[in-house]
C-alpha cells in the first residue's frame, strides 16, 4: 500500500434508490462512526423517483468531504463502481441505502485490514431493526466498544462458491484491489456477489466477531430478497467468474450444478413447473458435461428465472 496505516482513510461509498425513508437513520449511522482518521461519504443516487436525492441534500449539510453523484437508473453494480471509481482513500466502506452502520464499524474494519494487508476484505455481522426509528434508538445508545473483537482469517471463496451469505454493507475493502479486479461485473445488475467472487480470488478475507450494521427485518426491500432478480444474478455472475478464472473441474463443477439445482428449485416450487421440468434436463446433464458444456449449461439456466416475473439485465 502507498499510505501509511496511520493515514489510511475510508471513503465510505453508499448506493440509493427509492430509500428515502430510511435515510435519516442512514447518515445518522455514518455521522456517528468513531475513530480518528480520515473520511469521506460518496452517495450515488441511482435514478431515485422518490426525492431521494433531494433528501440526501438536506440530511448531509453538516458533514464534511461530501459527494451526491446522480445518475439514471442503471442498477447498483455501476452506482457501485462509480463510487468505487470517485473515492480518495485507500479503503471503502460499502452500504447499502436502507442500512444503519453501527459506531464503531468502520473503525474495527479498517483495523483489521491495516493489521493484515494481504487480506483484501473485512466483514462483521449484521443485526435486524424493525424500522428506521428503532436503528436510530439503538444507535444513539450503542456504548463505545470494551474491547477490539477478534478477527478470523480465511479463504473466502470456496464457501462463496456454494452460497453467498455477505452483504456489502458489512464489508470494507481496498480500492485497489477492487479497481485492480474491475470492481462489479458490470454485466450483472446486482453487485454484491460479482465482486466478492473476484475479490476472494485475489486474497483471504477477515471475520470480526462483532455486528457492524442494522438492516431491515422481514421481508426486505434489497434486491436480495431471494426473488428472481437475486437469483438469476447469482448464476449469470457465477457463470461469468467461472468464464474468467481457472478453477479445478472438480469445484467448478459442484457449482455449476449448485446453480443449476437452484434453477430447477425455483421453477418447481415458484414457477409450478412439472418434475420433469427442462431444468431438470439442466441439472442432470451438469454432472456429465465437460467444463465448454457446464458453463452453457449454466447460463441457460439464467432463463429460469424470467418466466414469469421480469429480470432487470444490464
Amino acid at each position: 500500500m502507498t499510505v501509511l496505516p496511520t493515514d489510511a482513510g475510508v471513503s465510505f461509498v453508499v448506493t440509493v434508490y427509492n430509500k428515502r425513508p430510511h435515510l435519516p437513520a442512514v447518515v445518522a449511522g455514518l455521522a456517528a462512526q468513531r475513530g480518528n482518521f480520515p473520511r469521506e461519504f460518496i452517495f450515488i443516487d441511482d435514478g431515485s423517483t422518490d426525492g431521494s436525492g433531494e433528501e440526501l441534500e438536506r440530511l448531509t449539510s453538516g458533514l464534511h468531504d461530501i459527494q451526491i453523484l446522480v445518475q439514471a437508473n442503471l442498477g447498483p453494480s455501476i452506482a457501485t463502481n462509480r463510487g468505487i471509481a470517485a473515492a480518495r482513500h485507500p479503503l471503502i466502506k460499502l452500504v447499502d441505502g436502507d442500512d444503519v452502520l453501527l459506531p464503531d464499524a468502520a473503525d474495527w474494519l479498517r483495523g483489521a485490514l491495516l493489521r493484515d494487508h494481504t487480506a483484501v476484505l473485512a466483514f462483521g455481522s449484521g443485526e435486524p431493526h424493525a424500522s428506521p426509528a428503532e436503528a436510530l434508538v439503538r444507535l444513539q445508545a450503542e456504548p463505545p466498544a470494551p474491547a477490539v473483537p477478534a478477527v478470523e482469517r480465511y479463504d473466502a471463496l470456496p464457501l462463496l462458491l456454494r452460497r453467498c451469505d455477505l452483504m456489502p454493507s458489512q464489508c470494507m475493502i481496498w480500492r485497489d484491489v477492487a479497481q485492480r479486479v474491475g470492481g462489479c461485473d458490470e454485466r450483472v445488475f446486482v453487485q454484491d456477489y460479482s465482486l466478492f467472487l473476484r475479490l476472494a480470488a485475489c486474497g483471504p478475507f477477515l471475520h470480526i466477531a462483532a455486528p457492524v450494521v442494522l438492516g431491515p427485518q422481514g421481508p426486505r426491500e434489497h434486491l436480495d430478497d431471494g426473488g428472481p432478480q437475486v437469483l438469476h444474478d447469482l448464476n449469470l455472475a457465477l457463470f461469468h467468474f467461472l468464464s474468467e478464472h481457472s478453477l479445478p473441474h472438480r469445484v467448478a463443477g459442484a457449482a455449476v450444478r449448485r446453480g443449476l439445482k437452484r434453477a430447477w428449485r425455483w421453477a418447481r416450487r415458484r414457477e409450478g413447473a412439472p418434475f420433469f421440468d427442462w431444468t431438470l434436463w439442466l441439472l442432470a446433464r451438469g454432472y456429465l458435461a465437460g467444463p465448454q458444456q457446464m458453463l452453457r449449461l449454466l447460463r441457460q439456466s439464467c432463463t429460469a428465472f424470467s418466466t414469469s416475473r421480469a429480470v432487470r439485465v444490464v
